[in-house]
């Protein structure tokens, strides 16, 4: 088991390093498991990047998006290398497979990452993400502000007001399958009225875990997308109207002290809602925090999961009925400080679920997925396209 610190942001080198070459997965061992599905080897404190890899080889639709990355041109190390462990991984008759050149291609791009010193697996997973499409030169757009934006990466027939379907230019396979897309609304308290929508990617979405005994992911979601208050912010119309107020002297109100040109603040209700949802959706659960003292604590609290959830209510706009099916959990064991990431995931057809400790793969039930604490949960969209609910 690995045994230090599991939360180490990585950070990125100033320079560029430069590529040397094609690089080849190095070396192979013989697990002690009798399956066909392969772990993977632990370099020295490596139990992140080996749940990682794990967790992503149980997903069609990002397979198919790094073979479909090609396009012709040359391509980066990264999706090489990623593209060749993720097919060892359900092809490579037990041999447990050695993950160094993943490392290797990261510190290319100028990421550090220690051998022996464990890091954080959802960390990992944003800086994989952001990196490979880096690499392929695809550009979400993080925080998009206008329309035109917008409808770059709206992919899924969801109208907005005057946000119109995405442009026929913009191809499928050119965009993550983890990339999906928020909505922020904003209502004024005072007055009601709404500030201009913004929008804002997102690879996962993290939830925090309550400090119960138990609840549930949907529970966790519920509570990620209902209204909280915000204070302090501009009401343009607010400000507008305690102007004219000050123009005419007849304000009474007491609530409108204000002079002339001077900005109201107001008190804001935000609600996200999902504009796009991405094919391959990945759940954080935020299972650590500080201490008044200053220790970290870790929250253990179980959460319940679907095998199947439906998305539709989270969704603005149009209603979609978009189901999806979970296919990896990762779990962390043991205490903030110190522990071990393991991979609970289904096999290549999707008919037997597996869990995954570096080199050691065994066959386990639904029920043993189901009594995991869940640190990561990945659900593949069950259709390639998502059907339409007609709405009278």
């Amino acid at each position: 088991m690995d045994s230090s610190a599991p939360v180490v942001v990585l950070a990125a080198c100033a320079g560029a390093a430069v590529c040397a070459g094609v690089y080849v997965l190095c070396g192979s061992n013989r697990s002690n498991n009798s399956l066909a599905d392969p772990g993977l080897i632990n370099l020295g404190n490596t139990c992140f990047l080996n749940a990682l890899l794990q967790a992503l080889a149980a997903m069609p639709s990002f397979k198919r998006w790094l073979v479909a990355e090609d396009m012709g041109r040359r391509r980066g190390i990264l999706t090489s290398v990623l593209q060749q462990v993720l097919t060892s991984l359900v092809r490579g008759k037990g041999v447990s497979q050695n993950p160094s050149a993943v490392l290797r291609a990261l510190r290319a791009h100028g990421w550090v990452l220690s051998l022996h010193q464990q890091q954080d697996v959802h960390e990992l997973y944003l800086v994989l993400i952001s990196t490979l499409e880096e690499e392929n030169d695809v550009r979400p757009c993080l925080g998009l502000g206008s329309l035109s934006g917008i409808s770059k990466v709206l992919e899924d027939g969801v109208e907005d007001g005057g946000v119109s379907k995405a442009r026929k230019g913009v191809h499928r396979h050119l965009s993550c399958p983890m990339l999906g897309l928020l909505r922020a609304c904003l209502v004024c308290v005072h007055c009601s009225s709404k500030l201009p929508m913004k929008y804002e990617c997102f690879y996962s979405i993290s939830l925090t875990v309550p400090a119960f005994p138990e609840c549930s992911l949907q529970a966790c979601l519920k509570h990620y997308m209902d209204p909280e208050l915000v204070c302090d912010v501009e009401c343009p119309q607010c400000s507008k109207v305690c102007e004219e107020c000050v123009c005419v002297r007849v304000c009474v109100s007491v609530t409108c002290n204000q002079v002339s040109g001077s900005k109201v603040q107001r008190s804001f209700l935000k609600q996200f809602h999902i504009a796009r949802l991405p094919e391959c959706l990945c759940f954080h659960l935020q299972r650590t925090s500080w201490l008044a003292s200053g220790q970290l604590q870790k929250n253990n609290s179980y959460v319940s999961f679907p095998f199947t959830l439906d998305m539709s209510k989270y969704l603005c706009g149009r209603l979609l009925k978009t189901e999806y099916v979970l296919v990896s959990v990762v779990e962390h064991r043991g205490e903030p400080w110190s522990g071990h990431f393991v991979t609970f995931r289904k096999t290549c057809g999707w008919n037997q679920w597996i869990s995954t400790s570096d080199t050691q793969v065994l066959e386990c039930s639904r029920h043993a997925v189901q009594n995991t604490t869940a640190y990561m949960l990945f659900y593949q969209r069950t259709a390639s396209r998502p059907q339409l609910n007609v709405v009278s």
